[in-house]
Parts: C-alpha cells; sequence; structure tokens
C-alpha cells in the first residue's frame, strides 16, 4: 500500500471517521491549488470519490520553509501534504456524510479546526513556494 494511502488512512482514523478511503492521485496539471476533492459519476451514475493532489506545488524541491497551509505552518514537505490531505478529507467527510454543500461552509470551518486544529480554509500555497515566516 502506498504511503499516501497509508497517511490518509491515518488521518480518517485519528479523526474517529469510519468511511472507506476515497481515490487518491498525484496530478501534474494541477497548479493553482495544491489539492481538490472531486466527486465523478460512472455511466449508471454510480459517485467515484477522488483526491487530486498537485505535483508542481507539493513535490517542489526549491520552496523555501516554513510555508503557511490552512493556518497553521509547516516546516517541511511532510507537514505541507498532511495538512492538505486533512483539508481535503474534511470535503470528503461532508460528501460521505450526506451534506448538501460540502465546501467551506461553517461546519467545514468547525470540524477543520476541532479536529485538525487548522486556523484557515486555504491551502493555496502558491507557485512563489511560500509565505512570510511566523515572527
Amino acid at each position: 500500500m502506498s504511503t499516501l494511502r497509508l497517511q490518509a488512512q491515518a488521518i480518517l482514523l485519528e479523526a474517529g471517521w469510519d468511511i472507506p478511503l476515497p481515490d487518491l492521485s498525484w496530478s501534474p496539471r494541477l497548479s493553482r491549488c495544491a489539492g481538490l476533492f472531486v466527486l465523478s459519476r460512472d455511466r449508471r451514475g454510480c459517485p467515484h470519490p477522488e483526491i487530486r493532489l498537485s505535483v508542481p506545488l507539493l513535490r517542489r524541491r526549491d520552496r523555501s520553509w516554513p510555508v503557511q497551509a490552512c493556518g497553521t505552518w509547516c516546516q517541511d514537505p511532510s507537514q505541507l501534504l498532511r495538512r492538505v490531505l486533512e483539508h481535503e478529507l474534511i470535503h470528503y467527510h461532508l460528501w460521505h456524510a450526506g451534506e448538501k454543500d460540502w465546501g467551506h461552509t461553517g461546519r467545514f470551518r468547525r470540524i477543520a479546526l476541532e479536529s485538525f486544529g487548522h486556523q484557515a480554509i486555504t491551502h493555496a500555497i502558491g507557485a512563489g513556494g511560500g509565505g512570510t515566516s511566523p515572527s
């Protein structure tokens, strides 16, 4: 089993969410945000949830650290990947629970804060590679 899948399973377990893991993939074309929850349907209308992660943003080697994501400071690539996975898994959790809106709602924000300590809902780390370090 891939490290990415193991990390996502650990996040679900830590959050106490007994739900199946969605498909996870790396996207070389995803460059405007670090991650994306996508729901597609097959010919029969069956839903297929997937979390796509950005190769250009999450696998950069020339990034200066720390980087802010989800309102927390990430000191290295593994912390950054974890924050993005947590964020996208919240979208998936809300969808799986039958929420009509699994976007950045008040419920999403509460879950992000209570489950993971996220202080913000954005993980757009940008092509520039970071942000201003905390003082």
